[in-house]
Protein backbone atom coordinates (compact mmCIF):
# COMPACT_ATOMS: atom_id res chain seq x y z
CA UNK A 1 0.00 0.00 0.00
CA UNK A 2 1.31 3.46 -0.91
CA UNK A 3 1.91 5.59 2.22
CA UNK A 4 -0.24 8.70 2.48
CA UNK A 5 2.81 10.97 2.46
CA UNK A 6 3.98 9.42 -0.80
CA UNK A 7 0.59 9.90 -2.43
CA UNK A 8 0.54 13.55 -1.39
CA UNK A 9 4.08 14.08 -2.66
CA UNK A 10 3.09 12.63 -6.04
CA UNK A 11 0.49 15.37 -6.55
CA UNK A 12 1.74 18.35 -8.53
CA UNK A 13 -0.18 21.34 -7.19
CA UNK A 14 -1.12 24.31 -9.39
CA UNK A 15 0.27 22.56 -12.49
CA UNK A 16 1.04 24.55 -15.60
CA UNK A 17 0.04 23.44 -18.14
CA UNK A 18 -3.04 21.89 -16.49
CA UNK A 19 -3.27 18.17 -15.92
CA UNK A 20 -5.94 16.14 -17.74
CA UNK A 21 -9.36 16.27 -16.13
CA UNK A 22 -12.80 17.85 -16.15
CA UNK A 23 -12.77 21.58 -16.77
CA UNK A 24 -11.04 24.09 -19.01
CA UNK A 25 -7.46 25.33 -19.05
CA UNK A 26 -8.22 29.07 -19.05
CA UNK A 27 -11.75 30.50 -19.26
CA UNK A 28 -10.37 34.04 -19.45
CA UNK A 29 -8.22 33.62 -22.56
CA UNK A 30 -9.87 35.11 -25.67
CA UNK A 31 -10.16 32.72 -28.64
CA UNK A 32 -7.62 32.89 -31.42
CA UNK A 33 -8.53 35.58 -34.00
CA UNK A 34 -8.33 33.04 -36.83
CA UNK A 35 -10.86 30.84 -35.04
CA UNK A 36 -13.33 33.67 -34.44
CA UNK A 37 -13.07 34.75 -38.07
CA UNK A 38 -13.71 31.22 -39.36
CA UNK A 39 -16.69 30.92 -37.02
CA UNK A 40 -18.06 34.23 -38.31
CA UNK A 41 -17.53 33.09 -41.90
CA UNK A 42 -19.46 29.93 -41.07
CA UNK A 43 -22.40 31.94 -39.79
CA UNK A 44 -22.62 33.81 -43.10
CA UNK A 45 -23.06 30.65 -45.17
CA UNK A 46 -25.20 29.12 -42.42
CA UNK A 47 -27.76 31.91 -42.88
CA UNK A 48 -27.76 31.06 -46.59
CA UNK A 49 -28.77 27.50 -45.79
CA UNK A 50 -25.45 26.05 -46.94
CA UNK A 51 -25.14 23.64 -44.04
CA UNK A 52 -22.19 21.59 -45.30
CA UNK A 53 -20.18 24.69 -46.16
CA UNK A 54 -20.97 26.23 -42.79
CA UNK A 55 -19.92 23.08 -41.02
CA UNK A 56 -16.59 23.07 -42.84
CA UNK A 57 -15.91 26.59 -41.57
CA UNK A 58 -16.89 25.63 -38.03
CA UNK A 59 -14.65 22.56 -38.10
CA UNK A 60 -11.78 24.72 -39.29
CA UNK A 61 -12.44 27.11 -36.41
CA UNK A 62 -12.25 24.19 -33.99
CA UNK A 63 -8.91 23.19 -35.48
CA UNK A 64 -7.60 26.75 -35.22
CA UNK A 65 -8.43 26.90 -31.50
CA UNK A 66 -9.61 23.66 -29.85
CA UNK A 67 -10.57 25.55 -26.68
CA UNK A 68 -12.99 27.80 -28.60
CA UNK A 69 -16.25 25.86 -28.18
CA UNK A 70 -18.83 28.07 -29.91
CA UNK A 71 -18.25 26.37 -33.31
CA UNK A 72 -19.19 22.99 -31.82
CA UNK A 73 -22.63 24.30 -30.84
CA UNK A 74 -22.99 25.74 -34.34
CA UNK A 75 -22.13 22.34 -35.84
CA UNK A 76 -24.90 20.77 -33.74
CA UNK A 77 -27.35 23.40 -34.97
CA UNK A 78 -26.40 22.71 -38.59
CA UNK A 79 -27.17 19.01 -38.14
CA UNK A 80 -30.56 19.82 -36.61
CA UNK A 81 -31.41 22.05 -39.58
CA UNK A 82 -30.74 19.02 -41.81
CA UNK A 83 -32.78 16.81 -39.45
CA UNK A 84 -29.68 14.75 -38.72
CA UNK A 85 -30.60 14.53 -35.08
CA UNK A 86 -28.32 11.68 -34.01
CA UNK A 87 -25.27 13.56 -35.26
CA UNK A 88 -26.50 16.70 -33.52
CA UNK A 89 -26.75 14.80 -30.22
CA UNK A 90 -23.19 13.53 -30.65
CA UNK A 91 -21.96 17.12 -30.92
CA UNK A 92 -24.02 18.22 -27.94
CA UNK A 93 -22.64 15.42 -25.79
CA UNK A 94 -19.07 16.35 -26.67
CA UNK A 95 -19.72 20.03 -25.96
CA UNK A 96 -21.28 19.36 -22.55
CA UNK A 97 -18.45 17.02 -21.58
CA UNK A 98 -15.91 19.74 -22.38
CA UNK A 99 -17.67 22.59 -20.55
CA UNK A 100 -21.03 21.85 -18.94
CA UNK A 101 -21.22 25.45 -17.83
CA UNK A 102 -21.97 27.75 -19.62
CA UNK A 103 -22.90 25.50 -22.56
CA UNK A 104 -25.74 23.66 -20.84
CA UNK A 105 -27.73 26.88 -20.87
CA UNK A 106 -26.85 27.53 -24.51
CA UNK A 107 -27.96 24.01 -25.47
CA UNK A 108 -31.35 24.52 -23.85
CA UNK A 109 -31.87 28.03 -25.22
CA UNK A 110 -30.41 27.86 -28.75
CA UNK A 111 -33.29 28.47 -31.14
CA UNK A 112 -31.89 26.23 -33.86
CA UNK A 113 -31.69 23.29 -31.45
CA UNK A 114 -35.36 23.72 -30.60
CA UNK A 115 -36.49 21.13 -33.15
CA UNK A 116 -34.75 18.46 -31.06
CA UNK A 117 -37.26 18.95 -28.25
CA UNK A 118 -40.06 17.19 -30.12
CA UNK A 119 -37.95 14.24 -31.23
CA UNK A 120 -36.90 11.10 -29.30
CA UNK A 121 -33.27 12.22 -29.35
CA UNK A 122 -34.11 14.92 -26.79
CA UNK A 123 -34.11 12.21 -24.12
CA UNK A 124 -30.45 11.61 -24.95
CA UNK A 125 -29.74 15.33 -24.60
CA UNK A 126 -31.34 15.42 -21.16
CA UNK A 127 -29.36 12.34 -20.17
CA UNK A 128 -26.19 14.05 -21.37
CA UNK A 129 -27.06 17.18 -19.36
CA UNK A 130 -27.52 15.17 -16.16
CA UNK A 131 -24.32 13.18 -16.69
CA UNK A 132 -22.28 16.28 -17.50
CA UNK A 133 -23.67 18.14 -14.47
CA UNK A 134 -22.59 15.33 -12.14
CA UNK A 135 -19.10 15.24 -13.65
CA UNK A 136 -18.80 19.03 -13.50
CA UNK A 137 -19.79 19.13 -9.83
CA UNK A 138 -17.59 16.23 -8.73
CA UNK A 139 -14.51 17.02 -6.67
CA UNK A 140 -15.34 20.68 -6.03
CA UNK A 141 -15.01 20.29 -2.26
CA UNK A 142 -11.28 20.94 -2.73
CA UNK A 143 -11.70 23.79 -5.23
CA UNK A 144 -11.21 27.53 -4.77
CA UNK A 145 -14.51 29.27 -5.52
CA UNK A 146 -14.29 32.85 -6.75
CA UNK A 147 -15.80 35.54 -8.96
CA UNK A 148 -13.96 36.28 -12.20
CA UNK A 149 -14.40 38.92 -14.88
CA UNK A 150 -14.55 37.61 -18.45
CA UNK A 151 -14.08 40.94 -20.23
CA UNK A 152 -14.09 44.67 -19.41
CA UNK A 153 -17.20 45.83 -17.53
CA UNK A 154 -19.98 47.81 -19.15
CA UNK A 155 -19.04 51.49 -18.96
CA UNK A 156 -20.84 53.73 -16.46
CA UNK A 157 -20.32 57.52 -16.65
CA UNK A 158 -17.90 58.65 -13.92
CA UNK A 159 -20.23 61.34 -12.59
CA UNK A 160 -23.86 62.43 -12.60
CA UNK A 161 -27.02 61.05 -11.06
CA UNK A 162 -29.04 58.36 -12.80
CA UNK A 163 -29.86 54.69 -13.23
CA UNK A 164 -27.39 52.67 -15.25
CA UNK A 165 -27.43 49.14 -16.61
CA UNK A 166 -24.90 47.14 -14.60
CA UNK A 167 -22.96 44.41 -16.32
CA UNK A 168 -19.52 43.76 -14.85
CA UNK A 169 -19.18 40.65 -17.07
CA UNK A 170 -18.57 38.51 -14.00
CA UNK A 171 -19.42 34.89 -13.25
CA UNK A 172 -18.62 32.47 -10.43
CA UNK A 173 -15.87 29.93 -11.05
CA UNK A 174 -14.01 27.12 -9.33
CA UNK A 175 -10.30 26.40 -9.64
CA UNK A 176 -8.96 22.94 -8.77
CA UNK A 177 -5.41 23.20 -7.39
CA UNK A 178 -4.62 19.55 -8.09
CA UNK A 179 -5.43 19.67 -11.81
CA UNK A 180 -4.92 23.36 -12.57
CA UNK A 181 -8.30 23.42 -14.33
CA UNK A 182 -11.23 25.81 -14.04
CA UNK A 183 -14.95 25.12 -14.00
CA UNK A 184 -17.46 27.89 -14.56
CA UNK A 185 -20.28 27.69 -12.02
CA UNK A 186 -22.80 30.25 -13.27
CA UNK A 187 -24.21 31.56 -16.52
CA UNK A 188 -25.92 34.77 -15.39
CA UNK A 189 -25.07 36.87 -18.46
CA UNK A 190 -22.26 38.56 -16.53
CA UNK A 191 -24.40 39.94 -13.69
CA UNK A 192 -22.74 38.12 -10.77
CA UNK A 193 -21.49 40.64 -8.19
CA UNK A 194 -20.62 38.32 -5.29
CA UNK A 195 -20.40 34.73 -4.10
CA UNK A 196 -20.19 33.14 -0.65
CA UNK A 197 -19.52 29.51 0.22
CA UNK A 198 -21.23 27.45 2.92
CA UNK A 199 -19.19 26.19 5.90
CA UNK A 200 -19.17 22.63 4.53
CA UNK A 201 -18.09 23.87 1.09
CA UNK A 202 -20.96 22.16 -0.72
CA UNK A 203 -23.12 25.19 -1.46
CA UNK A 204 -22.54 28.66 -2.90
CA UNK A 205 -24.74 31.74 -2.54
CA UNK A 206 -24.57 33.73 -5.77
CA UNK A 207 -25.59 37.41 -5.82
CA UNK A 208 -26.61 39.14 -9.04
CA UNK A 209 -27.58 42.75 -9.75
CA UNK A 210 -29.08 44.46 -12.79
CA UNK A 211 -28.73 48.22 -12.18
CA UNK A 212 -26.35 50.69 -10.59
CA UNK A 213 -28.08 53.78 -9.20
CA UNK A 214 -26.27 56.99 -8.29
CA UNK A 215 -27.78 59.97 -6.49
CA UNK A 216 -26.02 63.23 -5.72
CA UNK A 217 -22.70 61.64 -4.84
CA UNK A 218 -20.80 58.36 -4.39
CA UNK A 219 -22.32 57.86 -0.93
CA UNK A 220 -25.78 57.72 -2.53
CA UNK A 221 -24.95 54.83 -4.88
CA UNK A 222 -27.14 51.71 -4.73
CA UNK A 223 -27.57 48.38 -6.46
CA UNK A 224 -30.97 47.49 -7.87
CA UNK A 225 -32.48 44.30 -9.24
CA UNK A 226 -30.50 42.35 -6.65
CA UNK A 227 -31.22 38.64 -6.25
CA UNK A 228 -29.58 35.71 -4.50
CA UNK A 229 -29.54 32.05 -5.59
CA UNK A 230 -28.11 28.99 -3.89
CA UNK A 231 -26.05 26.55 -5.94
CA UNK A 232 -25.46 22.95 -4.79
CA UNK A 233 -22.07 22.14 -6.25
CA UNK A 234 -22.21 18.33 -6.34
CA UNK A 235 -25.28 18.33 -8.59
CA UNK A 236 -24.87 21.78 -10.18
CA UNK A 237 -28.46 22.59 -9.29
CA UNK A 238 -29.76 26.05 -8.41
CA UNK A 239 -32.48 27.00 -6.00
CA UNK A 240 -35.12 29.55 -6.94
CA UNK A 241 -33.81 33.12 -7.33
CA UNK A 242 -34.74 35.25 -4.33
CA UNK A 243 -35.14 38.93 -5.31
CA UNK A 244 -34.47 41.68 -2.78
CA UNK A 245 -37.17 44.36 -3.22
CA UNK A 246 -35.92 47.90 -3.77
CA UNK A 247 -32.47 49.39 -4.14
CA UNK A 248 -29.80 47.91 -1.87
CA UNK A 249 -27.16 50.01 -0.12
CA UNK A 250 -25.43 47.07 1.58
CA UNK A 251 -25.84 43.30 1.62
CA UNK A 252 -23.96 41.15 4.13
CA UNK A 253 -23.82 37.35 3.88
CA UNK A 254 -23.06 35.08 6.81
CA UNK A 255 -22.79 31.42 5.78
CA UNK A 256 -24.44 29.21 8.40
CA UNK A 257 -24.55 25.38 8.55
CA UNK A 258 -28.05 25.14 7.07
CA UNK A 259 -28.63 28.49 5.36
CA UNK A 260 -27.07 31.75 4.30
CA UNK A 261 -27.99 34.52 6.69
CA UNK A 262 -28.49 37.89 5.01
CA UNK A 263 -28.40 41.39 6.46
CA UNK A 264 -29.94 43.90 4.05
CA UNK A 265 -29.81 47.68 4.21
CA UNK A 266 -31.93 49.22 1.49
CA UNK A 267 -34.68 51.55 0.36
CA UNK A 268 -37.50 49.02 0.84
CA UNK A 269 -35.83 46.06 2.55
CA UNK A 270 -34.02 46.27 5.86
CA UNK A 271 -33.15 43.64 8.44
CA UNK A 272 -32.03 40.03 8.78
CA UNK A 273 -33.27 37.32 6.44
CA UNK A 274 -32.66 33.91 4.94
CA UNK A 275 -33.45 32.98 1.35
CA UNK A 276 -36.59 30.86 1.23
CA UNK A 277 -36.94 27.83 -1.04
CA UNK A 278 -40.00 29.41 -2.69
CA UNK A 279 -38.09 32.49 -3.84
CA UNK A 280 -38.90 34.90 -1.01
CA UNK A 281 -36.96 36.45 1.87
CA UNK A 282 -37.76 34.97 5.27
CA UNK A 283 -37.22 37.12 8.40
CA UNK A 284 -34.51 35.79 10.70
CA UNK A 285 -32.88 36.54 14.03
CA UNK A 286 -29.66 38.58 13.85
CA UNK A 287 -26.23 37.02 14.15
CA UNK A 288 -23.22 38.18 16.14
CA UNK A 289 -20.64 36.64 13.83
CA UNK A 290 -18.91 38.95 11.32
CA UNK A 291 -20.02 38.96 7.71
CA UNK A 292 -18.10 36.66 5.38
CA UNK A 293 -19.10 38.71 2.33
CA UNK A 294 -20.16 42.36 2.15
CA UNK A 295 -21.51 43.93 -1.05
CA UNK A 296 -22.28 47.58 -1.81
CA UNK A 297 -22.46 49.66 -4.97
CA UNK A 298 -18.66 49.82 -4.73
CA UNK A 299 -18.55 46.04 -5.17
CA UNK A 300 -17.57 43.13 -2.95
CA UNK A 301 -15.05 43.75 -0.19
CA UNK A 302 -11.82 41.72 -0.48
CA UNK A 303 -11.24 38.60 1.60
CA UNK A 304 -7.94 38.26 3.43
CA UNK A 305 -7.51 34.54 2.76
CA UNK A 306 -9.30 31.25 2.22
CA UNK A 307 -7.96 27.71 2.46
CA UNK A 308 -9.07 24.53 0.72
CA UNK A 309 -8.29 20.97 1.67
CA UNK A 310 -7.30 17.97 -0.41
CA UNK A 311 -3.79 16.92 -1.21
CA UNK A 312 -2.74 20.41 -2.27
CA UNK A 313 -4.07 22.32 0.76
CA UNK A 314 -3.97 25.58 -1.18
CA UNK A 315 -4.30 29.04 0.35
CA UNK A 316 -5.97 31.79 -1.70
CA UNK A 317 -5.68 35.53 -1.04
CA UNK A 318 -7.19 38.59 -2.66
CA UNK A 319 -4.35 40.82 -3.81
CA UNK A 320 -4.58 44.45 -4.87
CA UNK A 321 -2.33 45.73 -7.64
CA UNK A 322 -1.00 49.16 -8.45
CA UNK A 323 -1.48 51.33 -11.51
CA UNK A 324 -5.18 50.69 -11.86
CA UNK A 325 -4.69 46.97 -12.51
CA UNK A 326 -7.65 44.84 -11.35
CA UNK A 327 -7.63 42.80 -8.17
CA UNK A 328 -6.31 39.25 -8.54
CA UNK A 329 -6.24 36.05 -6.49
CA UNK A 330 -2.88 34.72 -5.36
CA UNK A 331 -2.75 30.96 -4.80
CA UNK A 332 0.01 29.12 -2.96
CA UNK A 333 0.37 25.38 -2.41
CA UNK A 334 3.38 23.23 -1.57
CA UNK A 335 5.87 25.93 -2.50
CA UNK A 336 4.21 26.80 -5.81
CA UNK A 337 2.23 29.94 -6.64
CA UNK A 338 0.01 31.35 -9.37
CA UNK A 339 -2.24 34.34 -10.00
CA UNK A 340 -5.84 34.18 -11.20
CA UNK A 341 -7.50 37.08 -12.98
CA UNK A 342 -4.48 38.94 -14.32
CA UNK A 343 -6.32 39.96 -17.49
CA UNK A 344 -9.63 41.38 -16.20
CA UNK A 345 -9.65 40.65 -12.45
CA UNK A 346 -10.81 38.04 -9.94
CA UNK A 347 -11.79 38.07 -6.28
CA UNK A 348 -12.68 35.44 -3.69
CA UNK A 349 -16.01 37.16 -2.96
CA UNK A 350 -16.22 39.53 -5.90
CA UNK A 351 -14.63 42.62 -7.43
CA UNK A 352 -14.95 46.40 -7.24
CA UNK A 353 -17.80 47.95 -9.22
CA UNK A 354 -18.58 49.30 -11.69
Amino acid sequence: MTPLWAAVAAVVCLPSPPAPGVGVADPFRPPAPEATQLNADGKIVYRQGRWDDARAKYRAAEQADPDFLAPRLNVACSFVRQERFDEAVTEVRALLARAYMPWSREVLEAADLGALKVHPQMAQVREALASAAAAWGAGLDDAVVFVGRLKPPLHIPPSGAGEFILNPHQEAFAYLPDSGRFRQLTAEEGHVVAAARSPDGGRVAVVTAQKWIRGNGPADARLDGVAIRELTLATMTFGAPVPIPGAVARLEIRPMPRAFLLRVTGARTNGWFTAGATGTLLPSAPARSPAAVAVTAAGAAPIRSAAVGGACRAVARDRARTGGAPRVIELTAHGRARLIGERFGAGLAGLPLP
